[in-house]
């Protein structure tokens, strides 16, 4: 969207794969010792790539700027998951613009530009977000999820987190059978329409609580 033409961009995660557990392959490490820029998320999400991360020149935090939200105390830590709402996308850009026109002086008013033309994009989503949340019921706008992905959104639109089926910010973790229970026990007294699973996790667990509370099972690319 930003760099257009005048730039190579290599998406070192393929579609599908899960950022808390991948693991890069040898043209992986290749491709970020031989990049001119690397952009990353930041605030852990890419905690498996961190060690080559340390080792390799030019990195971005795409995130810097944004205020992050801390996760809930089970599950600790910064909440990586920014890009939920896509005002925190806004900063994407302006920094990525800023650090394609330093590499590329000679093309800043192009980024620039560019970048403009995406921040509208994002501004008019946002806007339209807003929109379909108020068709929705303020007492329906609950959220549970397979695991703690939602806050930036749940903050920005107004829902409320009744909690999450691993209660964590690693997808690999593994609740305890008294969490489950009591998840499933919030689910039926805040009468929550569905559990919402991503497509990079096993739904197993998930599709567990949905059946035992008889209520939907949506699928959502979320961190894919």
């Amino acid at each position: 969207q930003i760099g257009g033409s005048r730039v190579d961009v290599r998406v070192l995660l393929p579609a599908g794969a899960d950022p808390h557990a991948f693991e890069p392959r040898p043209q992986d490490i290749a491709a970020l010792t031989d990049a001119d820029l690397v952009l990353v998320n930041g605030f852990g999400l890419e905690e498996t790539l961190q060690p080559l991360l340390e080792n390799a020149s030019n990195v971005l935090v795409v995130s810097d700027g944004i205020e992050p939200l801390p996760f809930a105390e089970e599950a600790g830590g910064l909440d990586p998951h920014v890009w939920q709402d896509p005002n925190n996308v806004i900063v994407w850009a302006r920094n990525i613009s800023d650090a394609f026109a330093q590499a590329d002086p000679a093309h800043t008013d192009e980024y620039a530009a560019n970048a403009e033309t995406y921040i509208a994009e994002l501004i008019a989503l946002d806007a339209w977000i807003v929109e379909q949340v108020a068709q929705v019921p303020k007492a329906n706008r609950k959220l549970v999820t397979e695991h703690t992905t939602f806050g930036y959104f749940a903050a920005r639109y107004g829902f409320q987190q009744v909690g999450a089926v691993v209660p964590s910010v690693s997808t690999g973790s593994s609740p305890s059978a008294q969490e489950l229970a009591a998840l499933e026990d919030a689910i039926r007294v805040g009468e929550v329409k569905a559990v919402f699973v991503g497509s990079t996790v096993s739904p197993d667990l998930s599709r567990r609580v949905a059946e035992d509370t008889g209520v939907r099972l949506v699928f959502l690319f979320t961190d894919s």
